[in-house]
């Protein structure tokens, strides 16, 4: 039986042709792409323009003109964010029919995901491992945690690189243009964070045209399926390293926009687009703690065809939900020890901006900072024995209660960042500390100047400041807090001020602080414009009130 799937996506049109065995197997036959670019007025005017309708139409056309040669059984023919959203989707959807033939269903986000999510289990590495899967569309970005029985997550994010290039300036983008354009693709990614890390996954996965295209101008040697589907010429350089993605992002940025035109490469239908995916790509390693990703060549058209062939064969037996081991054994220590969870997460949220701003500096790796998400939320556990020397006992607590999934040096790093959250800085005559090697010492040295001055920007424990960006000077490191409009800051700046001493040490350059106010009623993931004044410290105190 040959069927044949159509993706009209907000960026490309997608076609597959797929030949269905009696077992339920499915074998590609051919494949066409169109760039439509559905969205290009969708998300400003709320309507699918008129170039829109006939470039879709031209699009439709060809594709059904490829099926009647191939002889297709049936056709299943679906639409996504930009038709979801416009206000004549409806109408977009019936002049498809009459002018094409090809009748489209408008499908939801979680409907999207799903469909994904069985394309892609057909051709990602899982085995027994668990996926976090993204396919980034024009108008939205599809997220998943699944496995080879199950998939366990599903969102939906309007984080689409059409939508974003909408939203920001970047047809000459500023470093602060570029900067709030990260902030936003973080913010509106931890939103959602939570719940994938009490889950848990092995890697991540990356489908659709703006991962494929990210791939390919990293490593040239990543290959596309043949048009037969044959995986044997895919499965060599489909790692994508974090380091050649935030390369990529300094090279794109410093191109003007017709060098990006004529880049090799880079279809020049995407040089526009490849900007805020390159970002958003970079975001979504950095906050779920990934130093690579596996590029994924299926999706949405491939889940379409195994869907139908699901439907004619038994159901999957699916398998229990097991949490992440390692989150599940920080959270419930941290829950036992009835630590203040709100400050603790913020606490880690603000480590987490600090460690990627300081990333030029530091050189750590990704999973790293995941090491630092755990010490942030560790830090304060100490409380439960005792408030006095509560950092000490913090450090003991992690030694000693049997943390699950970590190795033994990683224990005795936790144990030392928690150790050196506040009071004195680490020395060469603190037991602990002088057991670990240089590697060591030196990566606790890096965690714990960065847990310092988190921990001192949530003084108050009121969360007022939101997010720190960090511009790196030749003698000076400048931290931009943002903040609402008229916050109180004068105890978290004081508290920060005295704890930055580990910081200063460590990179050599002195800490300054500056304030970003954020608008009233503007929450921190809002792409707006803020506004950036200078910060001059209140009258020195004599009391320590470090946490």
């Amino acid at each position: 039986m040959k069927i044949a799937s159509i993706d009209c996506g907000t960026n490309s049109f997608h076609l597959m042709i797929g030949q269905i065995s009696a077992q339920g197997q499915v074998e590609v036959i051919d494949r066409q792409k169109d760039m439509v670019r559905l969205g290009d007025s969708t998300f400003q005017s709320g309507v699918i323009a008129p170039e829109s309708f006939a470039r879709a139409a031209e699009a439709l056309r060809g594709f059904r003109r490829l099926c009647d040669t191939h002889q297709v059984d049936a056709l299943l023919a679906v639409a996504t964010s930009a038709a979801r959203e416009a206000d004549n989707g409806g109408e977009f959807v019936r002049a498809m029919r009459d002018e094409t033939g090809i009748d489209l269903h408008v499908i939801t986000g979680d409907e999207e995901a799903r469909l994904i999510y069985l394309g892609a289990r057909s051709v990602l590495p899982l085995g027994n491992r668990r996926a976090l899967l993204f396919d980034i569309g024009g108008g939205s970005v599809e997220i998943m945690v699944c496995d080879a029985r199950e998939l366990y997550f599903q969102r939906s994010l309007k984080l689409g690189v059409l939508r974003l290039l909408q939203s920001f300036s970047l047809e000459q983008p500023t470093i602060d243009e570029r900067a709030q354009l990260a902030e936003f693709c973080h913010r509106a990614l931890e939103k959602i964070a939570a719940p994938i890390q009490r889950i848990g996954f092995d890697f991540v996965a990356i489908s659709a045209g703006t991962g494929r295209a990210l791939a390919e101008l990293c490593s040239p040697t990543v290959q596309r399926p043949d048009a037969t589907g044959d995986k044997s010429k895919t499965e060599r350089s489909k790692l994508v390293r974090f380091s050649d993605i935030y390369a990529l992002e300094q090279r794109l940025f410093a191109m003007s926009p017709a060098e990006r035109q004529r880049m090799p490469g880079l279809d020049p239908r995407r040089a526009d687009s490849i900007l805020p995916g390159v970002v958003l790509v970079r975001s979504l390693l950095e906050v779920f703690h990934a130093d690579e990703y596996v590029l994924c060549e299926a999706g949405l058209r491939e889940g379409l065809i195994f869907d139908y062939a699901q439907k004619n064969r038994p159901d999957i037996q699916l398998s229990d939900e097991f949490p992440d081991l390692r989150r599940r054994s920080v959270v419930s220590l941290m829950r036992r020890c009835q630590a203040r969870e709100q400050h603790a997460q913020h606490v880690g949220r603000l480590a987490l901006d600090l460690f990627r701003g300081l990333r030029p500096l530091h050189g750590l790796a990704n999973s790293e900072g995941e090491l630092l998400e755990f010490a942030a939320l560790l830090h304060d556990i100490g409380f439960y024995i005792a408030a006095s020397k509560h950092h000490k006992h913090a450090q003991y607590l992690v030694e000693n209660v049997g943390l699950s999934g970590f190795t033994v040096e990683e224990i005795k790093i936790l144990a030392q960042c928690v150790r050196y959250h506040r009071k004195a800085t680490p020395k060469d005559t603190h037991e602990g500390f002088t057991q670990l090697g240089e590697p060591q010492r030196r990566k606790v040295r890096l965690l714990a100047s960065i847990l310092r001055v988190a921990d001192g920007l949530d003084r108050t424990n009121r969360q007022i400041i939101q997010a720190v960006r960090v511009r790196i000077q030749s003698k000076d490191i400048e931290l931009t807090l943002a903040a609402p409009l008229g916050s109180d800051l004068e105890l978290e700046l004081w508290s920060a001020r005295r704890k930055a001493d580990l910081m200063e040490e460590v990179f050599r350059r002195k800490v300054r602080f500056t304030t970003t106010h954020l608008p009233p009623g503007t929450s921190d993931s809002d792409p707006t414009t803020l506004r950036e004044e200078s910060w001059q410290p209140a009258s020195a105190r004599s009391r320590d009130h470090d946490s």
